[in-house]
């Protein structure tokens, strides 16, 4: 139905019925997508999920994820889609750890964001994210969601509290991010990210420069931008009047935009 060249969203299927089910024995599967769930048999599990197959439910749009072998790897979804609203809320797994980390559910991420905003046309899409959850964090930031909030103590997870983020995207910013990005001052674009790295590694370790820029990606009320010259990104600025790294020869120019 919809892909790329990573990944393919169809219809769930009967024959996908073993493995979902069996991925109800994945403890970390389970808080990762829905907290504290409480354990179910296989059969309660097959059950749950031959029910989404067999009745579509016109709130509940659930795909599954093929990878670029066809192997069928994971669902993503469409959940309390609100159509006077239009917005609905984005939910996304992979079925086993092997199949992580290897830009699946990014590319069904964006698969999943173009049939929101192109097919079903909504407004918004959110989501939530447990703090522990580092790699489903990047993911949704790399397909351009924004930190909107945060849940303090959400889940006790390895005898530890942690954080829900709160996350979401707009139809027009989902647009913005389909273009390469422009220069000058502007919004953070998810392809600023690697340049943004290089820039602030000149500085920090690398673990160092992923840390600081998640951490500038978590202001809520102050939004990254980027300033980019001839298609080279030189700086990054929290407006209107943090500067966060910038190229030298640049630095005048970077604080005269971002505290106007």
């Amino acid at each position: 139905m919809l892909s790329n060249d990573v990944a393919r969203l169809r219809a769930l299927q009967l024959d996908d019925l073993d493995a979902l089910a069996e991925s109800a024995d994945d403890l970390d599967l389970a808080l990762t997508t829905d907290g504290d769930a409480p354990p179910i048999s296989l059969a309660a599990a097959r059950a749950f999920w031959e029910g989404i197959i067999l009745q579509p439910d016109a709130n509940l749009r659930y795909f599954g994820i093929e990878n670029a072998n066809g192997e069928f790897v994971g669902g993503c979804s469409l959940q309390q889609i609100d159509m006077r609203n239009r917005h609905a809320e984005l939910s996304i797994f992979l079925l086993r750890q092997e199949q992580r980390g290897k830009g699946v559910g990014l590319a069904a991420t964006r698969l999943l964001l173009q049939y929101a905003f192109d097919v079903v046309n909504l407004e918004r899409i959110y989501l939530g994210v447990y703090a522990f959850n580092q790699a489903g964090m990047r993911v949704y930031e790399r397909a351009g969601f924004r930190y909107e909030g945060r849940l303090r103590h959400m889940l006790c997870y390895q005898g530890q509290w942690w954080d829900e983020w709160l996350m979401g995207i707009l139809r027009t910013e989902w647009q913005s991010h389909q273009q390469p990005p422009v220069d000058g001052l502007r919004p953070w674009h998810p392809a600023d990210e690697s340049a943004a790295l290089d820039l602030i590694g000149r500085l920090l370790s690398a673990a160092e420069a992923k840390a600081r820029l998640q951490s500038w990606l978590h202001h809520l009320d102050q939004p990254l931008h980027s300033y980019q010259v001839d298609g080279k990104l030189v700086g990054l600025a929290l407006p209107p009047d943090h500067i966060c790294v910038v190229e030298p020869t640049h630095a005048a120019t970077l604080q005269m935009l971002a505290t106007t």
